[in-house]
C-alpha cells in the first residue's frame, strides 16, 4: 500500500493516497497554506503547481527561497497568468498557457508535466491549482466544475494529492458547497485571536475543531 501524504508545517494528519482537499481561505495565506501542503513534506513526491497569480519564473525563484531543502527538478509549474514569464535559469519544469482561462490548455499541460515527472522516477505528484476564483473570473462556472472534476479523477488513477484554493470571499456560498462537494474534504482558513488557524472536515482521524499553525 503506498505511504499516506504527510505534512510537516502543518496541523493536518496524514492523508491517503488519491484524496483531493479544497483550501478555503483568502488572500495571500490560502495560497501559503497551498504551498505547505505541497511542499511541507514528503520531498520523495512532485509538484505540479498551477498558478494564475504569479508567474512561473517568480513562483519558481519564491519556492526555491521558502523551501531550500526542496529538488526542484520535482517541481513542474504551470503559468496561467498569461505574461508568459517563463524564462529562467531553473531546475523545475515550466510550461505556460495563453491565458487564465485556457482550461484545456492548462489540463493538457498538467498531463504532459505528471507523465514528464513520472518517467524521470517520480512516483506520485501533489497537484495544486491555486487558484479556482481566479479561473472563475475567466470561465463559467459549469465549464470549471467539469474541470476540477477530471483532475479529480486523474488524482484518484495515480494516488495523488490534489489541492483546489479558493477564495471563498468572492463567491456565494453555494459556489464553495458545489466545490466541496467535488472533494473529498475541505480545509478552511482563518485568522484567530492568536494568529491563523485551519479545519478540516471530510476525513476521519484528523485534528478536531480549529488548529493554530505558523503561517512563515
Amino acid at each position: 500500500m503506498t505511504d499516506p501524504f504527510t505534512f510537516a508545517d502543518l496541523p493536518v494528519d496524514p492523508i491517503r493516497p488519491g484524496q483531493t482537499i479544497l483550501l478555503s481561505g483568502s488572500g495571500r495565506m490560502a495560497s501559503m497554506v497551498a504551498r505547505k501542503l505541497c511542499f511541507g513534506g514528503g520531498h520523495d513526491d512532485g509538484v505540479v503547481y498551477v498558478s494564475t497569480n504569479t508567474s512561473g519564473r517568480h513562483l519558481a525563484t519564491e519556492v526555491e527561497a521558502e523551501y531550500p531543502d526542496i529538488d526542484l527538478s520535482r517541481l513542474g509549474i504551470i503559468d496561467a497568468t498569461g505574461r508568459k514569464d517563463v524564462e529562467t535559469e531553473t531546475p523545475a519544469w515550466i510550461e505556460a498557457v495563453s491565458n487564465t482561462g485556457d482550461l484545456t490548455g492548462i489540463s493538457i499541460k498538467n498531463s504532459i508535466l505528471s507523465t514528464h515527472l513520472q518517467k524521470h522516477g517520480i512516483e506520485r505528484v501533489r497537484t495544486c491549482l491555486d487558484s479556482l476564483s481566479l479561473l472563475l473570473l475567466y470561465t463559467n462556472f459549469k465549464t470549471v466544475t467539469r474541470f476540477v472534476h477530471t483532475i479529480d479523477g486523474r488524482v484518484a488513477a495515480t494516488d495523488g494529492l490534489g489541492v483546489f484554493v479558493l477564495d471563498e470571499s468572492m463567491h456565494d456560498p453555494q459556489v464553495r458547497h458545489t466545490l466541496r462537494n467535488l472533494c473529498n474534504c475541505e480545509i478552511s482558513l482563518r485568522r484567530g485571536e492568536s494568529g491563523p488557524e485551519l479545519r478540516l472536515d471530510g476525513i476521519r482521524n484528523q485534528p478536531q475543531g480549529w488548529q493554530p499553525f505558523d503561517l512563515y
